[in-house]
């Protein structure tokens, strides 16, 4: 029998089950916020997902990154050469009524065709205007501008635009006539002005290529000093020599200053007016850039009676155009140059190259690809420099062909060993 009161003991059973609920109630309270982190910590046991059945993926080819196509992999696929020209400077570059191509430039574009190709016809002309040549080979219109362009430090620093040696050194000369003077205007034609790249006149579209004329008329000449110069422009002392305004004026007037000779220049304010001035005989020369004098000359009905005289007054290399950012097509077009000017060196031309076939001369062998082959480093092959010689020539043949019959005095553009400045770097 307990001692305790019954109203205590039934107290404290109530408490005791209150407290008891208290505590269930609180664990299960706990238990729930537990199930509820871990549901929202992903710490749930993973779920099998249902498999599906895969299909297997076509195998396809890892893509093949070709690299940017350069002008010389273009030229091989055209199979042609796209070459930039002037079309109506004549002994330069020149198509006569047949549709026939000459020219030193146009032979330059044979001598890449021929070895690039292996063929000198090869070849698409794509006549230019001097503001578009520059635009039309960064468009890609062209693969080379050859196109009496003289090198310049502004062009050359130009976006996208690189020099190939100089095949033509150029240079501000003066045309004596030699011959009775005209009694009329009418006694020979008025030449006419086109665009070129200089103030220098240039052929018509109705221009007659000129007779060819023997080699040996070819008035032999090397660069020349300036008290050499001097000797040359005493002959025209007290004369009146036709000039346009401008730089061709500041020219001619500063090398007479310079050579103490006392001369008449007659500025006129046009091209045109010059050479209608001196082709009516009130001028007794006329003073524009040489190989613009040569290809008016060869147009008149006398050329004989008019002389171009050895002297330069100024620069102008005339250089070809290539894009700046194809190395290797530079590389190929610089090299074929050097090749036109080596072969002259070494003696090997168009007529003779067939019997250095079995030559023991190292240089010569080398250089024509017969004991090693330095076209490969350039990407063509082994014989290029045989199919330049076989069919274009060398830089002699080449200007012979073309300028010797416009009676240009050869002068700067003689080779390094005859006191020009035709320099090929060494084949090796």
């Amino acid at each position: 029998m307990s001692l305790m009161p019954k109203y205590l003991t039934q107290t404290n059973i109530s408490r005791d089950h209150k407290t008891e609920q208290k505590r269930l109630s609180l664990q299960q309270y706990c238990l729930s916020l537990g199930l509820l982190a871990c549901l929202v910590s992903g710490c749930q046991q993973p779920q099998p997902t249902p498999t599906t059945p895969t299909i297997a993926a076509t195998p396809t080819e890892t893509p093949v990154i070709k690299e940017p196509e350069g002008i010389l992999e273009r030229v091989k696929e055209r199979k042609k050469l796209i070459c930039g020209v002037n079309g109506k400077l004549a002994g330069f570059s020149f198509v006569d009524e047949k549709g026939e191509w000459s020219g030193l430039d146009v032979d330059y574009c044979k001598a890449i065709a021929a070895a690039v190709l292996g063929d000198a016809k090869a070849i698409d002309y794509k006549p230019l205007l001097t503001k578009d040549r520059f635009t039309a080979l960064q468009n890609g219109e062209v693969d080379i501008v050859m196109r009496n362009t003289t090198r310049t430090l502004t062009r050359d620093v130009t976006n996208n635009i690189s020099f190939a040696p100089t095949t033509f050194f150029d240079g501000q000369g003066i045309m004596l006539r030699i011959g009775a003077k005209p009694k009329s205007s009418s006694s020979s034609p008025t030449p006419t002005s086109s665009p070129t790249n200089s103030p220098s006149p240039a052929p018509t579209e109705n221009a007659i290529a000129p007779e060819r004329k023997p080699e040996d008329k070819l008035e032999k000449s090397s660069s020349k000093t300036g008290e050499e110069l001097t000797i040359p422009l005493k002959e025209l002392a007290n004369k009146q020599i036709c000039v346009e305004t401008g730089i061709s004026a500041s020219n001619l007037e500063s090398a007479f200053k310079e050579a103490n000779v006392e001369i008449q220049p007659v500025i006129l304010p046009d091209l045109e007016s010059v050479l209608n001035t001196y082709n009516q005989g009130d001028c007794e020369a006329v003073s524009s850039e040489k190989s613009q004098l040569a290809a008016w000359r060869s147009r008149l009905t006398k050329p004989a009676d008019h002389k171009i005289l050895d002297l330069s007054l100024s620069k102008e290399p005339l250089s070809p155009v290539l894009v700046g950012n194809d190395d290797r097509w530079r590389d190929v077009v610089t090299w074929i140059i050097y090749a036109t000017f080596y072969a002259e060196e070494l003696g090997i031309g168009m007529d003779n190259y067939t019997i250095f076939k079995d030559t023991e001369n190292p240089e010569v062998s080398r250089f024509l690809g017969t004991s090693d082959s330095l076209g490969i480093e350039l990407g063509l092959a082994p014989d290029w420099t045989t199919q330049i010689l076989k069919q274009v020539g060398n830089y002699s043949d080449i200007y012979n062909r073309n300028l010797t019959p416009l009676d240009i005095p050869r002068g700067l553009n003689r080779s390094w060993k005859d006191g020009g400045l035709l320099y090929s770097m060494p084949f090796r």
